[in-house]
């Protein structure tokens, strides 16, 4: 059994220790290059497939690419319709999420709901892994922080860095001026990683696979324990 972690950016990663990956295959996702940057340490693959994040941070995750940070990237397909469209269609992987859910036998086709922390998981297991394991996927979030105002087409700004950001494992993962979505738990991510168990299950049955996935946390999580068997972060220890 080969095993994959896929960090989401969750605050119950606060206190890890990154050195735990060195040795080891990682996703990371959306943001987390902030503190990658800080630590010069760079996840095998990279995944963000929210296009209002895609879009307002083309800029960095094209410049992940040219500098070869990562083995892989799986991404919205609206950024190779940008500026950087034709500049991305350089590399070969740099792949758009949309291309997975349109192949024949391919899981992605199974997602009715989405987000990238179910993407990055379901590309864990489509690059060969079978065990999944899970850091930083909370699914809790504060929906609207103090700092963020409402824009008229129904994403948030940050207009002042946030100096406690409740919802992530460093405080400069938002920074003054970030766009993005509203976290909607109950509407989006829930959904989203019901689909992905619900994929699994269905892959593990018909098709003979023994896909395992694990969720890994400090306390109880009442959004994911009911989809996945829960550890505790702190066995993880360089």
């Amino acid at each position: 059994m080969t095993e994959i972690y896929i960090l989401g950016n969750g605050r119950s990663l606060k206190d890890f220790d990154f050195n735990f990956l060195k040795d080891k295959t990682w996703i990371g996702t959306c943001l987390g290059f902030r503190h990658w940057d800080k630590i010069n340490m760079y996840p095998n693959h990279y995944v963000c497939v929210d296009k209002v994040v895609c879009n307002h941070h083309r800029y960095k995750i094209l410049e992940m690419i040219e500098q070869k940070k990562c083995e892989s990237f799986l991404i919205c397909g609206s950024l190779f319709h940008s500026d950087i469209g034709d500049k991305l269609k350089e590399f070969k992987n740099v792949i758009p999420f949309q291309n997975l859910m349109l192949m024949e036998n391919n899981p992605f086709r199974y997602l009715v709901d989405y987000c990238t922390g179910s993407c990055a998981s379901l590309y864990g297991y489509i690059l060969g892994f079978d065990k999944l394991n899970l850091l930083g996927m909370d699914c809790q979030y504060v929906e609207f922080l103090p700092e963020c105002i409402k824009l008229d087409d129904g994403t948030l700004k940050i207009i002042e860095t946030p100096k406690d950001n409740p919802n992530y494992y460093f405080n400069e993962y938002q920074q003054k001026g970030d766009i993005y979505n509203p976290p909607n738990v109950e509407r989006v991510h829930k959904k989203s990683w019901f689909d992905l168990r619900n994929t699994f299950m269905l892959y593990n049955i018909l098709q003979q696979k023994d896909i395992m996935i694990f969720q890994y946390n400090t306390k109880d999580n009442k959004n994911l324990d009911i989809f996945f068997e829960k550890k505790d972060i702190n066995e993880l220890k360089v």
